[in-house]
């Protein structure tokens, strides 16, 4: 393949990621949004119906009908977890960008930012069925992989940077209180 052709072809398809979590960010939250305020409308509005003592309906099916919809509404933001998909949406478009302005500015040649790229795609578009109530594991979050970057591509000069590393004083570590 060329390497013109293939270098577009990325630029292209960061692009069209960068796109897509931008109209994902917004339906997310602004769902997890409409979610919360109908929450607190029906509540607002069934607790002043009961205070009230005046039959608003001609029925009482109503009233509860309309008492019974934040429990609905915590069925539903439990189940799907707008918010949450909205935030981790938010982290996969800042790395992508984060991506997409290595390459521009040569800190990584287009060889590298494309396997990023697949590494980004794959490790957040999996993350995303992590998300909701029917996983079972909302509050076990793993740790994402650092990307380390031995090389800086810039002005056709190579530079070693250091990521990461932490430095253990005479080869040895502590043993948790402070205590060598």
């Amino acid at each position: 393949m060329d390497t013109n052709k293939a270098t577009q072809s990325f630029e292209s398809e960061i692009n069209k990621e960068l796109q897509k979590r931008i109209k994902t960010i917004g339906r997310d939250s602004t769902l997890s949004h409409t979610i919360l305020w109908v929450s607190i409308i029906a509540r607002f509005a069934s607790a002043i119906m009961v205070a009230s003592g005046q039959q608003i309906f001609i029925n009482n099916i109503w009233l509860a009908i309309i008492a019974g919809i934040p429990g609905l509404v915590v069925l539903v933001d439990k189940t799907f977890d707008f918010a949450r998909r909205s935030s981790s949406g938010i982290m996969y478009k800042i790395e992508l960008q984060e991506l997409k302005n290595d390459y521009e500015f040569g800190k990584i040649n287009a060889y590298r930012a494309a396997q990023r790229l697949q590494e980004i795609i794959r490790r957040h578009e999996s993350s995303f069925l992590k998300i909701g109530f029917l996983t079972g594991e909302r509050n076990n979050v793993l740790p994402e992989p650092q990307y380390i970057e031995n090389t800086i591509y810039n002005d056709g000069r190579s530079h070693s940077v250091e990521t990461n590393h932490l430095a253990h004083k005479n080869g040895m570590s502590g043993n948790g209180n402070g205590v060598k």
